[in-house]
């Protein structure tokens, strides 16, 4: 698991890696507001479900952060929220004590009071992720004053419960990952090699000639691409449908839709920049790490701004400025030194098998949580609640991160 293809690997084909976790506890919140989370589904009956039986709809979970009420009102969430099945079959023994961690955030808690309505974070997992594997920074932007919806993309995710108590995941029975998710990672096969193709031409024509062409060979990336955008169009579309009489249905009327923001890591980023593409309700988008952008936007014009966050990654970090330099109406870029794909998620607090097989960077996993959650809070203060970034701005600097702005070019 040392090769650049396996460091880009979803967490769902880590499962070969040996060797205990760490403690692990996550880090406390930053922001004043106690969280409290909550969780809910939406079923689109008008589009079926590409990886079951005829005849059977999409359905998707929501998991959601946001300020709640001071007070022990509801119980500490457990980290896992599908329990110990959302790890990969091989990791469940070495990271076993995952199961009984506790976060910081309260089952069901009531919202927090007041008038205002609260600015909206829709996030997206990465393609073969634990959902609930992003949990500290979540956490933190709702104590800060954010409602996060997580849209939990069923199948293509390593495990999540459905309304009637089935537990879908990307593994059959044998332990192996199905077939569809197979297809997607086999199209990815050669994907460092020619990301570091995309990096090394001096010419942004050059660029794009070469992302084109490989776009063009991706049927089943970005078939999945279309399914997640589609899943965070519908969970905003049935907020009103949520009943007032439960949590979610109060945490829905408080949304304040006009101050939306879309983030996610890996596939999960990307599938923020085609959202804010297709959808007038975003108002700005942030990628941790899902390069390169597949999907529309290498050739249309992305008309709210947008933040790229590079890991280290070799021959990756920049791979996708071509196209955001040209889309966006603003385009900013985060270099974040020492860091690995997975370290922008709660994985790099996992220690044990991720940390021996190489999967992690070099940054201590504490200050990668920081960092991560400082970016991602600054960059949605300012946009969303025009608050200027400190950091972006140039008034803060991080000695891990070097910052790059780009104006909006003419159109094309």
């Amino acid at each position: 698991m040392k090769t650049r293809a396996a460091l880009a690997t979803p967490l769902a084909l880590l499962g070969t890696l040996a060797g205990g976790a760490a403690a692990l506890e996550l880090p406390a919140p930053t922001g004043p507001f106690p969280v409290g989370t909550t969780a809910w589904y939406v079923t689109d009956a008008a589009r079926p479900e590409t990886f079951a039986a005829p005849g059977v709809a999409r359905q998707v979970k929501v998991m959601a952060w946001y300020p709640a009420a001071g007070g022990d009102q509801g119980a500490p969430a457990p980290y896992l929220r599908e329990g110990i099945a959302e790890l990969p079959p091989r990791l469940r023994t070495p990271l076993a004590e995952l199961g009984s961690v506790r976060t910081r955030s309260r089952l069901d808690a009531p919202v927090a009071a007041g008038a205002e309505k609260l600015p909206v974070l829709v996030f997206s997992h990465g393609f073969g992720s634990a959902a609930s594997s992003y949990t500290a920074l979540v956490e933190d932007l709702a104590s800060h004053g954010y409602a996060v919806l997580s849209v939990v993309h069923p199948y293509e995710v390593t495990a999540v419960t459905l309304a009637d108590g089935k537990v879908i995941s990307l593994f059959d029975a044998d332990g192996k990952p199905s077939p569809a998710f197979r297809a997607v990672i086999t199209e990815w096969d050669r994907e460092d090699e020619i990301m570091a193709e995309v990096t090394k031409e001096p010419e942004e024509e050059a660029q794009l000639k070469r992302l084109r062409a490989y776009l063009e060979g991706l049927p089943s990336t970005h078939a999945t691409l279309r399914r997640w955008v589609d899943d965070t169009k519908l969970v905003l579309d049935r907020l009103p449908d949520l009943p007032r009489t439960g949590v979610p249905g109060q945490l829905a009327a408080r949304l304040d839709l006009g101050r939306l923001g879309a983030f996610g890591h890996s596939m999960g980023g990307v599938t923020s920049g085609q959202f804010c593409l297709d959808d007038r309700r975003c108002r700005a988008g942030l990628n941790l790490d899902g390069i390169p952008q597949y999907g529309t936007m290498i050739d249309q014009r992305l008309p709210v701004p947008f933040l790229m966050v590079y890991s280290a990654r070799p021959g990756r970090t920049g791979a996708s400025d071509a196209i955001y330099r040209r889309a966006a109406s603003r385009y900013d870029r985060v270099d974040v030194r020492n860091t690995l794909h997975v370290d922008f998620s709660d994985m790099v607090l996992w220690g044990g098998p991720l940390q021996a097989g190489g999967a992690l960077g070099t940054l201590a996993p504490a200050r990668a949580v920081e960092i991560t959650r400082t970016i991602v809070r600054q960059y949605f203060d300012q946009e969303l609640l025009g608050k200027p970034s400190p950091l972006l701005g140039g008034k803060e600097t991080l000695p891990e991160v070097t910052i790059r702005s780009f104006p909006a070019t003419a159109p094309r």
